[in-house]
């Protein structure tokens, strides 16, 4: 299953360890100060000798922790912790040992380092085993007391119960939260829709270690439906979009379009023994449990678990996600809550980067349709002259005409006025900030302007441009600028509500100078960020991008990039 070490286990292994050695130490000073406390009463040259060698056991552990050094599996560590505490108890004074107590112990590490199932098996364990030392040195009739033989492996199955529980909680939370930010980090414009889902469902399939994933989407400007599909088998598809017929469509959209299914879940309060639930239908909306589902589809899938949740965005459902796993019980009631907010975070993103892919498109069709006017009106123009002037002189040159020599002159102005001309536009193109118009008016500024405008109309955030230099920047540094922009606009558009963004490119001291502000909404505190990809951007031309907060209020984005 796919999940990053440090985001499952909550605790460290060198805390582990120190913590391993303490309750040993502990326990040999117990037993050795006051052994009638203790109740080191039967087999004390044993109990001693287990609690020595324990203590240097402990000791080996914390001194290769601290080096990060290993050499038992963690895995293996907290069952040998067990072991130990087991001999211990059963060295001294059975159940009623002191020493009971450090059972809870390996519970904590399993629970909280792997979660619930590895403290649930290790509470079971360790009561059978309890219980089993219990009966076994427990006195005859009528000194047994019945009621005392059972209370303490119950209290430590009860109390172990509830750490496994807690301890599964919180590793559920942490690993949800490396799946958001991992997600968070892959969702960017530059990747593309494709990558971005098919990135998004490997994580998900692998996190709940599923057979397959399912995105069912409906596309509206065609009025069609596409299926993405990652699979066991296939996990290095891109998660490319298939057409799907209107039957199978419909077939796979057949639930309400508000409902959730959960099939084949495990209840956790049986643990080990595997109560299977049946389908657990939710409305997402209200957020209530539907008392029967009106639809199973679990024969269409041909799983014997599986998790769907609407895809909703901006108030609508516009697909559905399906995960599937076989012979396997890995989904709750709990995942419908997680999934929406997983689809929650990235839908916008996807909806910006169809965005930006459109004003992209458009802008680079505008800027094919200008220059190809321009290579009309300009280029081809003039080479319409000189043919002209060719056919001119060769009627000449058969009359034998005197007027050769002036066609000739007329043709080498016309050829030296078209040169000019190609090496102005070149130098355009190459944004040495030659005049206006040509292939590329003047460059980035009349680029960046275009974009704002298309932005605007797409967006309705008015763009103000502010820009009082010239900007002689190459092509490179152009281009990287013009992503910056973009991607500045985008996070405007994705993490605020501002109506306006302010532009400011500016040339200074060998210095191009980039600010993007934008206002925030009155009562509003700034959260503060660091937008990551601007500054790997700056940081790759050899600059730097901050971000300020000024006193009259909103953020600014500033990068320094030198020339």
């Amino acid at each position: 299953m796919w999940t990053k070490p440090l985001a499952l286990r909550s605790m460290d292994d060198r805390v582990i360890a120190a913590m391993r050695l303490m309750l040993a130490l502990l326990a040999l000073l117990s037993a050795y100060i006051n052994p009638d406390v203790a109740e080191v009463t039967h087999h004390v040259a044993a109990t001693y000798v287990i609690l020595v060698f324990y203590l240097a056991y402990s000791l080996m552990l914390c001194m290769l922790a601290v080096r990060r050094r290993f050499p038992i599996p963690v895995t293996v560590a907290y069952w040998a912790d067990l072991g130990w505490y087991i001999l211990l108890i059963g060295s001294s004074n059975g159940t009623n040992s002191i020493f009971s107590s450090l059972l809870f112990f390996p519970i904590l590490v399993a629970a909280f380092q792997w979660g619930f199932p590895s403290g649930w098996r290790v509470t079971l364990v360790a009561t059978v085993l309890f219980t089993g030392i219990g009966f076994a040195t427990a006195p005859a009739e009528p000194e047994f007391d019945l009621g005392r033989f059972l209370l303490r492996p119950t209290s430590l199955l009860v109390l172990g119960y509830m750490i496994a529980c807690w301890g599964g909680t919180e590793t559920i939370l942490r690993r949800r939260l490396a799946l958001l930010k991992d997600v968070s980090t892959l969702s960017n414009p530059r990747f593309g829709v494709d990558r971005t889902f098919g990135t998004m469902m490997e994580r998900l399939r692998a996190f709940y270690d599923a057979d397959m994933c399912m995105l069912v989407m409906a596309e509206p400007p065609t009025s069609g439906y596409t299926l993405r599909r990652i699979s066991r088998q296939t996990p290095e598809a891109d998660g490319r979009a298939e057409a799907l017929t209107a039957d199978a469509a419909h077939l796979l959209l057949a639930l309400p379009t508000t409902q959730a299914q959960v099939a084949g879940s495990v209840s956790r309060a049986w643990g080990w023994f595997g109560a299977v639930m049946r389908v657990q239908a939710y409305d997402v909306v209200t957020g209530e449990r539907v008392p029967a589902p009106l639809q199973e589809i679990s024969d269409i899938l041909a799983g014997e678990a599986y998790i769907t949740v609407p895809v909703r965005y901006r108030g609508e459902t516009v697909g559905r996600l399906y995960l599937v796993a076989t012979g396997r019980y890995t989904f709750e009631g709990s995942d419908v809550d997680f999934l929406l907010q997983l689809l929650e975070h990235t839908m916008p993103t996807i909806d910006n980067i169809r965005l930006v892919d459109r004003l992209a498109s458009e802008a680079a069709e505008a800027e094919r349709r200008r220059m190809a006017r321009d290579l009309h009106d300009s280029v081809i123009q003039p080479y319409l002259g000189l043919q002209m002037g060719l056919v001119a002189m060769e009627k000449n040159l058969a009359t034998h005409s005197s007027d050769v020599h002036e066609d000739l002159k007329q043709l080498l102005a016309l050829t030296s006025a078209s040169i000019a001309d190609l090496r102005q536009y070149m130098g355009e193109l190459r944004e040495t900030g030659a005049p206006k118009s040509g292939l590329l008016p003047a460059g980035l500024l009349p680029g960046v302007q275009r974009f704002a405008r298309k932005f605007a109309e797409a967006t309705g955030i008015a763009v103000h441009i502010d820009a009082k230099t010239a900007l002689p920047v190459h092509d490179r540094l152009a281009a990287e600028v013009f992503q910056m922009v973009a991607e500045g606009l985008s996070n405007v558009r994705r993490h605020t509500r501002s109506p306006q963004a302010t532009l400011t490119l500016a040339c200074d001291q060998d210095h191009l100078c980039l600010s993007i502000a934008n206002d925030t909404a009155p009562g509003t505190v700034p959260v503060p960020f660091t937008p990551r990809s601007l500054t790997e951007r700056a940081a790759a031309l050899g600059g730097r991008a901050r971000v300020e907060w000024p006193a009259q209020g909103g953020t600014v984005i500033v990068v320094d990039i030198p020339l």
